[in-house]
C-alpha cells in the first residue's frame, strides 16, 4: 500500500473481506514498542510517550506522527503468510 493511501480499514486489511491485518508494533514516534488491547481506544499505547492507536494502527492521540506501518504481506496458502518481498 502507498505512504499515501487512505487509512480506511479496507486499505489496511491484508485480506479482502477485512479479517486479516498485519502491521508492525513499533510506535511511530521514537521506536518503542507499544502494549496491545491496550490505550483510549482499545488498540495499541505506548506508555513511553503516551501514544494512543485504534485496533487498526491509526494514530488518535499523543506525539506519533503517523500509523503504525503496515508491511508487505502476502498469503502463499491458507496457513502461510510471507512477510516482506
Amino acid at each position: 500500500m502507498p505512504d499515501d493511501a487512505d487509512a480506511r480499514d479496507e486499505n489496511r486489511a491484508l485480506s479482502a473481506d477485512g479479517v486479516w491485518l498485519v502491521q508492525m508494533g513499533i510506535c511511530t514516534h521514537l521506536g518503542c514498542v507499544p502494549l496491545g488491547e491496550a490505550g483510549d481506544f482499545g488498540g495499541w499505547f505506548c506508555p513511553c510517550h503516551g501514544s494512543h492507536y485504534d485496533a487498526a494502527g491509526r494514530i488518535r492521540k499523543g506525539p506519533a506522527p503517523r500509523n503504525l506501518d503496515i508491511p508487505i504481506a502476502t498469503f502463499l496458502d491458507d496457513t502461510t503468510l510471507q512477510l516482506g518481498a
